[in-house]
Parts: C-alpha cells; structure tokens; sequence
C-alpha cells in the first residue's frame, strides 16, 4: 500500500487537495468516487526522510523540514486521540487512517498514512514510527514499542500525551512571560538609540556653539552619541555575527560543556534551569519504568533528554552506581541536583515496591517546584529591566539638563 497526493472537485465545482493510502492510484480513484468526488489528478507521494545532518547537499532539505515541523501541540493532541481511539478497540491502522483524514498539517497527514501502510505491510507501530524520528523523538518509539509488547498501548499513549502536554505548558507559560519584557526591551533600546544619534548632537551643538564648558556627563553623552553614529552599524553587524560564531561553537562539545557549567554557576538562573532538566528527568523514568522498561535502560533514556552536559554526565555516573547495586535514592543523591523531597520519594518507591507512582509523585512536585521557580525568575527579571532602562534614562536628562542650569548661572 502507497500514499498519494489527489486534486479532485466536488458536485459544486469546488477543487480540494489530500492525501489518501491504496494499493494504486486506481484504487484511490475509486475511493474518490465513492466520496462523491470526481478525480483530476493523483500522484504518488514522495516519503520524506530524515536527511543525515553531516551530509552537506541534505542541509537545505534538513532547514526545510525544520520549517515544516509537526509542533508539540499538534503531536500532543493526535496521541490523545490516538489513546481514546485505540482504548475503544480500534486497530491501530484504523486509528491512524481515521486520524490523518482529520488532520489539515500537510506534512503530518502523509507521515500518518505513511506509518499505517507500513503497519499494514506488517510492521510494529513503534518501527514504523522510527521511520521519522524528525517528528517523532526517541522517547515516544520506545514507550510505544513497550506498549505494544505489553499490550497497554492505548495507557501509555496517555502517559506519553499527559507529559507533553505538561511539556507544552511550561514552554508556553515562559514564551508568554518574555512576551512583555521582550518588548520592552526592544522598544526602549529602539528609542535610547534613535535619541543618542539623532536627537542628543543637535541638542549638544547648540551648547558647544555657546563656548561653555560642558559637564563630564554631557561630554561622555557626547562621546557616546558620536561613536553611535559613526560605528553604530558596525556594532550591529558584530553582535550579528558573534551570534553566530557562539552558536556554531556550541557544535564543539568541550566549548559547550563550558558554557553549561557557567549556567549552572549563574545565581537565579541555576535553579530554574536544573529544576527543569531534574523533572524532565523523573517525568520521563516514571513514564518509561511504568511501562515496562528495564531501570537502568529506563534512567539512560531519561537522562539522553537532559541538555545540560555536567547534569548528564553526573546522572550518567548515578546509572552506574545502581547497575553495580547502588540504591536509585542514593545514587542520584550524590549528584546535588534532586531535590530532598524527591530523593524521600524514590526511597519511599523502592523500599515499598511501588516505585512507579513515586517517581510520578516527585516528577509532579518537582514541576510545582519548576513553575515557582520559573515565576520568580521572571518576575525578577521585569523590574530589573525596567530599573535598568531607568537608569540610562536619567543619564541621558541629566546629561542635558546639566548644561542648561550652568548657562541659567551664567545669566544670573
């Protein structure tokens, strides 16, 4: 079975595009028709593939997909739907035709149809969906691969689909947070730049041209302003371009490391951000765990998740005191990054054979813990910034009020 691309009109006239599966193009013609629809043309569909990242003639197709990316959102909600219909007895590739007819994301559609006609052909679910890892992450396969062979699908679906949605949350809640500040920033920074090159000289010339001595501050004003003008596009062009050269050294793996223990030494931002990463962590081991993998293979793909190389290595390190026998507890203990709270409720787990819902239990409190955290930060950050375009607000008046009351003295 194929998938095809089809342009065909209805009784009105009206011209709509798909995407359907059969096993030829005839076939898909004959779906149309039973849909009351008169075919005009119908394509095989290309199968988009992951193209390999250090093949150079793939990296333009590799930006395209970017740009086509099936978001979080949309992933969340066809794994709940997904979870309700499999939960009512529906066959998987049922599910999975029923919910690409649904669907208006392009790219998702044809990746659907193309997972259910190799389900069809008779492969898993979970190796079929290997087939795009570009859309579907490592985490997801391999619950949906345990879920098959336990036959709890449909439960682990909802496990996966309640964790990427928490997921989506916090990434919306910090995204509508900036919103605010964001602005700000860049209208201030707009207006202080427009007032230091256009209108601070010709304020400043007209004292120049009275002959007084100017005040250090309007001088360094001044000195400022001048630079603005005459290099002000330079400087631009150099913050552009050192953007640009950081974000390609973080490609190097040591030049990155360093940069993530500066992180995890940076006051406010360290605890946001290991919070974050710990309850991503037992988020992803309770899900995992729950669903039948292996402890140790568990913990390995939890901790492939956590973008902080030194939180990695050291959690890395904890795995492998619990494959030589160390309690989970412990051993993640000694790595400083879990909370109290959350090391007493693994130890609880494991001393009463319910680890599961432990791990669960921390994952929960640890997010609380997360939002609070990440509240905070942001609600220091606001007044900072506003204090700090404050300050050069008052440098700037006072810069061009101080000359005005030395020529009142004069007068005077």
């Amino acid at each position: 079975m194929a998938v095809f691309n089809y342009i065909a009109v209805n009784k009105t006239g009206k011209t709509r595009k798909g995407i359907l599966s059969g096993d030829s193009a005839s076939q898909v013609r004959q779906i149309l028709q039973e849909q009351e629809l008169i075919p005009v043309e119908i394509t095989p569909a290309v199968e988009e593939r992951q193209p390999h990242p250090n093949d150079t003639r793939s990296k333009w197709k590799l930006f395209r997909m970017k740009e086509r990316r099936v978001t979080l959102s949309q992933l969340t909600v066809m794994t709940f739907t997904a979870a309700t219909l499999l939960s009512a007895g529906m066959p998987v590739e049922a599910m999975l035709g029923h919910i690409a007819t649904e669907l208006d994301h392009p790219t998702f559609k044809r990746i659907l149809l193309s997972v259910r006609t190799k389900v069809i052909e008779g492969h898993t679910f979970a190796a079929s969906l290997s087939e795009h890892p570009h859309i579907f992450p490592k985490l997801y396969i391999a619950s949906v691969a345990v879920g098959e062979k336990t036959g709890q699908l449909d439960k682990v679906l909802n496990r996966l689909a309640d964790y990427y949605e928490k997921q989506r949350q916090v990434r919306d809640k910090v995204f509508q947070a900036l919103i605010y500040p964001t602005l700000l920033t860049l209208v201030a920074g707009s207006v202080v730049v427009f007032l230091l090159t256009y209108v601070i000289p010709g304020v400043t010339d007209v004292f120049i041209q009275t002959g007084q001595s100017l005040p250090s501050v309007t001088m360094v004003l001044l000195s400022i302003s001048r630079f603005l003008k005459n290099y002000g596009l330079y400087c631009l062009l150099a913050i552009i371009m050192g953007v640009f050269a950081f974000w390609y050294s973080l490609k190097n793996l040591r030049f990155r490391y360093k940069v993530h223990q500066t992180l995890l030494r940076t006051p406010v931002l360290k605890n946001t951000i290991i919070a974050v990463n710990t309850s991503r962590f037992l988020r992803t081991f309770g899900i995992l765990f729950a669903a039948g993998i292996p402890v140790l293979d568990a913990m390995r793909s939890a901790n492939s998740i956590i973008t902080l190389l030194p939180m990695q290595e050291a959690i890395a390190d904890a795995i492998t005191k619990v494959g030589e026998g160390s309690p989970i507890h412990k051993a993640l203990k000694q790595t400083n990054y879990f909370s109290s709270l959350s090391n007493q409720l693994i130890a609880s787990g494991e001393a009463s054979g319910h680890l599961e819902e432990m791990l669960e239990r921390a994952a929960f409190f640890q997010e609380q813990a997360t939002s609070q955290k990440i509240s905070t930060a942001l609600s220091l950050f606001e007044p900072i910034l506003i204090l700090s375009m404050g300050i050069v607000v008052l440098f700037i008046v006072l810069a061009v009020l101080l000359p005005i009351f030395q020529m009142n003295e004069m007068i005077h």
